[in-house]
């Protein structure tokens, strides 16, 4: 087993179920976190998560003092162009790992190993291709990849110089990825987790195309998410038929989640638009699917659309 960290510098409060993020984390004792924050707001941090307590300038100087030269680091989202270069950052704090990795805190995570321990994590420098969970190889040479030529300019000083978020640790628009598949490094570009589209007021998977290099959105399902024990599925009736397909986790990007648990500690709880709540049964079946609540009115469209022209205003106004 490969002794694998995450990497998460967060600034601001974080979202109102980071205990759940918290909780799903201990439960794969067998992986590390550590975190970068200004929010020391009380929660049960787990013993696998190691928390650091810093200012944003704080660590704009600790990256300008690395790269030698000065950045743009105003806003925490722009945080996600620097994700490809933690392992370069914070390379003091990884010495004792074999893989290093940034994710998102707006995940909940089911079981790690099924999927990873699943995979010949040596043969890859890179292992997913996603901003929200990607791993990398922690070695001296694959943790200054990012700084690589692209198409004959420096693209990680463009994008680190840049107001702008440039998406820099996903996509393929001049990003990681791209620097990757150019110089043909060895990259796993799997999915193993349940994406959830943005603009819909219902869970619909998404999944990246390759052929098309563009995002692809599932149709709406007769289905909803359950966290069980430190695992994620997804219940789906059809054809008469109960499907229950596992994840490695369940990205919920973008939507404002109420809670509806009594206790946060709770062993099994369902996921739907825009819930977390209770699950009406202990056993799923097909007597009782229909009884359970799948879907709860919400502006999630509507809600997306405002945050996208309020990060258009941003852009116009940050250049």
């Amino acid at each position: 087993m490969k002794k694998v960290v995450f990497i998460i510098p967060y600034f601001g409060q974080f979202n109102n179920y980071f205990q759940l993020f918290l909780n799903s984390c201990e439960r794969n004792q067998k992986y590390t976190w550590i975190i970068f924050t200004d929010d020391k707001r009380d929660f049960q941090y787990p013993n696998n998560v190691l928390v650091n307590y810093m200012e944003m300038k704080e660590l704009k100087s600790i990256i300008e003092r690395k790269l030698g030269f000065e950045i743009s680091l105003d806003r925490g989202y722009k945080l996600c162009d620097y994700k490809p270069a933690y392992g370069y950052i914070f390379e003091d704090y990884i010495k004792d790992y074999d893989f290093w990795g940034h994710c998102d805190t707006d995940l909940i995570f089911g079981n790690l190993s099924k999927y990873i321990e699943n995979i010949d994590i040596d043969k890859y420098d890179k292992v997913f291709f996603l901003g929200h969970c990607t791993l990398y190889k922690n070695n001296i040479e694959n943790n200054r990849r990012f700084m690589l030529e692209l198409h004959g300019k420096n693209r990680y000083e463009e994008v680190f110089k840049s107001k702008e978020i440039c998406a820099f640790d996903e996509q393929y628009k001049g990003s990681i990825n791209d620097i990757y598949d150019i110089y043909n490094f060895p990259t796993l570009n799997k999915e193993y987790e349940a994406n959830i589209y943005t603009k819909s007021a219902y869970f619909k998977l998404t999944n990246y195309d390759f052929s098309k290099m563009k995002y692809i959105i599932n149709k709406k399902e007769n289905a909803f998410f359950v966290w069980d024990n430190g695992e994620i599925y997804r219940y789906i009736y059809k054809n008469g038929q109960i499907i229950k397909n596992e994840y490695m986790y369940i990205h919920l990007q973008l939507r404002k989640m109420q809670i509806k648990l009594n206790n946060l500690n709770i062993e099994r709880y369902k996921i739907i638009p825009n819930q977390f709540e209770e699950i009406e049964f202990e056993e799923i079946n097909k007597d009782n699917f229909s009884k359970i609540k799948k879907n709860k009115f919400n502006l999630q469209y509507f809600k997306v659309r405002f945050h996208g022209l309020l990060k258009r205003i941003n852009r116009v106004f940050y250049k």
